[in-house]
Parts: structure tokens; C-alpha cells; sequence
């Protein structure tokens, strides 16, 4: 898939391709979207403008700035608080505007009822729930059912609600300055990219083809994006704003990654923490600390609906084509009902990084009975089987990265105690998951993907990135050459060889943003920054991430953008950055 630019508000997220909003859920990241035809170009609606691109630039993430061949101007973003997008346009010459949008993922297409010659309703057939659309414009002219022109400057704002209680039109105690609701969401997202850690340093970074000022641009982007993907009501982060674009396109392997992943949220409260967004993090970590269960796995779901309930069934939307022609469109996720081991070690490694960065030790003191809970569960079930990192579906077998992630949920649980003066009751289990470990996940001289095979995978590259392994032990040195030798293609990494759909057809964003990481820590910097380069290269100067990048076509595959992987980009530009600062440092004797 080409680079679109992704608007969010931290309820809900757009994609924009050239004029067209052709994803946006409403009211929240898991709603039915009112326009979706990104996945089926007949069914799924338009909010389309006329006209030719001639620049479209981020001017602060989550706000995108458009101008036509003729100098029209289109200002795209979500209202801060609000299910509703606005395009502030300034016309040159009159432009065409389409509205379509549709409900239940393309059933049902939107009623449209005029309310003045600038307000129209859409209603949902046989439902309550409407969008109202407001045109904010002194020169404006139905043309059709669906199309208005315009000229002259002014907005459209398209809002939604759940039912007839709500809406605009008519409710006169309230005053509606879209305007004014417009510019604070500028500002605001102005203000937050201001917050975080100097970005000075990130200029002294020469990647190939990139100078300084445009990692800068692609770290910021990154935790612009993270930000508006948090679900402001309750602080937890989709995993990706889309579902089921495809892994490979025209296959099956399209899934639904707009829920909250133990793994990916916790990877990402990792980079909030690092780029100087702590308040953030935590409330990320906050989230799933209140998730945890006292009577079974401590989570009992890989992943969970963004209000925190339980996700719904996976189920197939089959009136939809797919984007080009990739079915099933898939909505749910039936990776909630697995077991997996690794999440627990994810999310203790957060909350310490949190702790590290912060020194709260009353943080670390109000959820001694989480961390505790989770370490006593870690320490009597790690011989239990799992599905591992890679939701494989009808698979379970002891992966080693589970079980070191386990270890690393054992070895942070004692580090939090030990911060708040409380005994570390699990060594003992600790150093013996470690000793089964070296024992079974060891086979001739390398560590391997499971007991009992020879196999590696890329998930073996967290091994000294969560400090279970120096990364210059020899053990992970070979295993980090074998890894070079079976997954590496055209400068990316595979995840792995074969699952139980077949061959991984394409490298994977977050593998080979690990396999940088590893290199800076190897001090092979020309390898890292090639690797980095590599992943950034598809998005041409938007600098969002998909999940699986098609090297021969220099574009990303999978759900977009992929908040892990922009995690990971902004852990190994900083890393990076420091090596360079510390190195620098030492030429200089300081």
C-alpha cells in the first residue's frame, strides 16, 4: 500500500488518501467506519474534494495540510474531544465535494434528509445513530444527491451521534464555533509536540538519503501518531487504527488490530517513556495493571476491547471485496481467546522502565499486589505451552521467547520490590527458569525459536534487548548469524521462515527495527543505520509504518499505521543517538 497520511484524536482514527478520507470509524477506533473504501471502493463511501495534489505535508502529526494544483488549501483533522472530522479548505476556484457515508461496514448507505441549504443529516437505515453535516460556506451548491461545489474559504465539519438526544442542529443553548474548535485542535497537538526530550541530538544522526532535520521529522511524526492513537477515556493504545489490510495482498492474512495488545501497549508505554512522555506511559501501564486477574493468568486475554472488556468474537464481513480484492474482512480478533506467555514480561518491563525513569516509588508501593500476583504466577506456571509472540492459531509448544520473556517478568518483578525495600521471593524460580532455558533452548550453540527445534525466528533478537543475554555472549552471537543468514532479505528481516498459513512472504517492520537495535548495541553502526534507513524508505517522507514491508514493490503491508513498529523506530533513533552522543563524549575526554 502506497504512504496515506493518518489523522487521530485519541478516540478515533482517519487515513487520507490524496483528497478522499477513506477510513474513519466513528464514533471510536472499534466502530463501524462511515467511510471505508479503503476496503471495498464500490460499498464503502467517499468523502472525496476535487482537484490535483500538488504538496500534502504533516504541519504537526495528526493534522495534514493539502494544496491543489490550483493553490486550494485542505486542512484536515479530528476535533480534540469529539467524533468528528473538519476540512478547513480555501478555495482558489470552485471544487466539488462528494459525501457518502455508510453504516454497519457498508450495509446500510447513509438517508440523506436536508436540514438548511448548509446543515444535511444522514441517518443509518432502521437505527438511531446519524451523522450531521455542516458546510461553512458562503458560496455553496447542491449538485446532486451526494455533491456540493464551493468556492471561497470555509469548513465542513461531520460529526456523529448516537441518537436523536444529540446533534447540532436546532440545539440552540449551546453556541458551535467550528472554527474556534478547529484552531485549539492545532494548538493542542502544537503544545504536546513541544513536551518530551530535546530533540537536539537527533540532528546529528546521518542516515543514508536522510539528513538530520528529517529523522527528526519521522521521531516526531512517530510520537505524534502513538499519542493520538492512546484512547483518551482510558488511556490505552490500538494496536493499528485499521483492520484487515492484507500481509500479502490478495491473501488471507488480514486481521482486525484495533483493540489494545498487552504486548504492543506495553512496547509502546517503552518509547513514550524514552521520547520523555512518562505521564503518558503510565497511563498505559494503569490500563492493564486494572485488567489483571487475581484467580487465573494475570491476563487472561492477549488482547482487550479499548474500554477494557472483553474483545468480541472474530467474525468475517463478507459483503466487502477487501482492499484490492484481499478477503475475508475480518472484524474482532480470535488471537483474544490464546494463551501467551510473553505478556506479562512486557508489561513488568514497562512499568520498571517507568519506575527507572520516574522514581515513583509510591507508584511502584500502590501495585505491589498486581506485581506480585503476576510473579507468583510466572514462578508455578513457565512449564505450562503457549502459542508464542506470533498468535500461530492450533500451535502450542515451549517458545523460548516466551519463556525468556517470562524470566524477564520474574527478574523486574524483584527489581520493583527491591525499589520499595520488599523481598524478592523469586530468584529461586528465576535463576531455574533460566538453567531450563539454557538447557532446552540451546541446541548446537545457538538459541532456537522452540524446544526440540533447530529452527530460529526473529523474536530471539529481544534477548539482550530485555538483558537476558549480553549481546556479545557467544550463544547470541551465533544465533544473531543465523538469524542474518535464514531471515535477512534485501536489507529487512522475516519474523520467521514457515507458520500455519506457509511461507512469510514479506520482512517484518518490528523484526528488523529489533535486528537495528541489536546492531547499535553491537556497535555496527553502518549495519543499523542501513537497516533503519530500509524501514523508513517506504514511507517516502510521511514516516508512518505498516507491519510487513514489500520489498520489491518499496511499500508496507498490513495494518497501518502499526503503532509497535513506530515504537520501536523512536527506541532505536534514540539509542542510536545516544551511542553517538556517548561516543563523542569519549573523543573528547569527557
Amino acid at each position: 500500500m502506497k504512504p496515506l497520511y493518518c489523522i487521530n484524536n485519541e478516540f478515533t482514527g482517519a487515513l487520507i488518501d490524496g483528497t478522499d478520507i477513506v477510513w474513519l470509524p466513528l464514533p471510536r477506533y472499534d466502530s463501524p467506519p462511515v467511510f471505508l473504501s479503503l476496503l471495498d471502493k464500490e460499498k464503502g463511501g467517499h468523502f472525496l474534494i476535487s482537484g490535483h495534489i500538488k504538496s500534502q505535508e504533516y504541519i504537526v502529526p495528526n493534522v495534514v495540510k493539502t494544496v491543489l494544483e490550483d493553490d486550494s488549501e485542505i486542512t484536515d483533522l479530528l476535533l480534540r474531544g469529539e467524533p468528528a472530522i473538519v476540512r478547513k479548505i480555501n478555495a482558489k476556484s470552485p471544487l466539488t465535494i462528494q459525501i457518502s457515508p455508510v453504516f454497519d461496514y457498508g450495509r446500510s448507505k447513509g438517508a440523506i434528509e436536508p436540514l438548511t441549504k448548509n446543515v444535511y443529516k444522514f441517518t443509518k437505515d432502521h437505527g438511531d445513530e446519524f451523522l450531521e453535516v455542516h458546510f461553512l460556506f458562503d458560496q455553496i451548491e447542491k449538485i446532486s444527491d451526494y455533491s456540493w461545489i464551493i468556492n471561497g474559504e470555509g469548513y465542513v465539519y461531520v460529526g456523529y451521534f448516537p441518537d436523536e438526544r444529540f446533534g447540532i442542529f436546532g440545539k440552540r443553548q449551546l453556541t458551535f464555533d467550528i472554527g474556534k474548535g478547529f484552531d485549539r485542535t492545532i494548538i493542542y497537538w502544537k503544545n504536546e509536540m513541544k513536551r518530551g526530550r530535546s530533540k537536539g541530538k537527533l540532528l546529528d544522526i546521518d542516515l543514508p538519503n536522510y539528513p538530520g532535520e528529517e529523522i527528526a521529522k519521522a521521531y516526531q511524526t512517530s510520537v505524534g501518531i502513538l499519542l493520538g492513537l492512546l484512547y483518551n477515556s482510558t488511556g490505552t493504545i490500538v494496536a493499528a487504527p485499521t483492520t484487515s489490510l492484507p500481509e500479502v495482498e490478495g491473501g488471507t492474512r488480514n486481521w482486525d488490530y484495533r483493540f489494545a495488545w498487552v504486548r504492543d501497549s506495553s512496547i509502546v508505554a517503552e518509547a513514550l517513556i524514552s521520547a520523555g512522555f512518562s505521564s503518558e506511559a503510565r497511563r498505559i501501564i494503569e490500563f492493564f495493571s486494572r485488567v489483571v486477574s487475581f484467580t487465573s493468568k494475570p491476563f487472561v486475554y492477549p488482547l482487550y476491547s479499548i474500554d477494557g472488556s472483553v474483545p468480541p468474537k472474530e467474525i468475517e464481513i463478507n459483503w466487502l471485496s477487501g482492499y484490492a480484492g484481499s478477503k475475508p474482512v475480518r472484524v474482532g480478533n480470535a488471537a483474544a481467546a490464546q494463551i501467551q506467555l510473553d505478556l506479562e514480561g512486557f508489561f513488568l518491563d514497562a512499568m520498571y522502565k517507568y519506575f527507572e525513569a520516574t522514581g515513583d516509588r509510591n507508584y511502584v508501593k500502590n501495585h505491589a499486589d498486581v506485581i506480585e500476583y503476576i510473579a507468583d504466577w510466572e514462578s508455578e506456571n513457565w512449564k505450562i505451552k503457549d502459542v508464542g509472540i506470533w498468535e500461530e492459531r492450533g500451535v502450542q509448544e515451549h517458545f523460548i521467547h516466551s519463556k525468556v520473556m517470562m524470566w524477564v517478568a520474574l527478574d523486574r518483578a524483584g527489581k520493583l520490590m527491591k525499589a520499595i525495600d520488599r523481598e524478592n521471593k523469586w530468584k529461586e524460580a528465576r535463576n531455574e527458569l533460566k538453567d531450563w532455558i539454557m538447557e532446552n533452548g540451546v541446541i548446537n550453540g545457538k538459541f532456537v525459536k522452540k524446544a526440540g527445534s533447530e529452527e530460529v525466528d526473529a523474536s530471539l533478537l529481544t534477548l539482550p534487548i530485555y538483558d537476558f543475554v549480553d549481546v556479545k555472549d557467544e550463544t547470541f552471537v551465533a544465533t544473531l548469524k543465523a538469524i542474518e543468514d535464514q531471515l535477512l532479505y534485501n536489507g529487512l528481516l522475516r519474523r520467521y521462515k514457515m507458520d500455519f498459513l506457509g511461507e512469510a512472504k514479506h520482512p517484518f517492520t518490528l523484526a528488523s527495527l529489533w535486528l537495528a537495535r541489536v546492531y547499535v548495541r553491537l556497535e555496527k553502526i553502518d549495519e543499523a543505520k542501513r537497516v533503519i534507513t530500509n524501514v523508513i524508505n517506504p514511507s517516502k517522507g510521511v514516516y508512518l509504518l505498516g507491519e510487513h514491508i514489500d520489498v520489491n514493490k518499496g511499500e508496507f503491508t498490513g495494518n497501518y499505521p502499526q503503532a509497535f513498529a513506530q515504537a520501536n523506530l523512536i527506541l532505536a533513533l534514540d539509542e542510536l543517538a545516544d551511542y553517538m552522543v556517548k561516543k563523542d563524549e569519549e573523543q573528547n575526554g569527557k
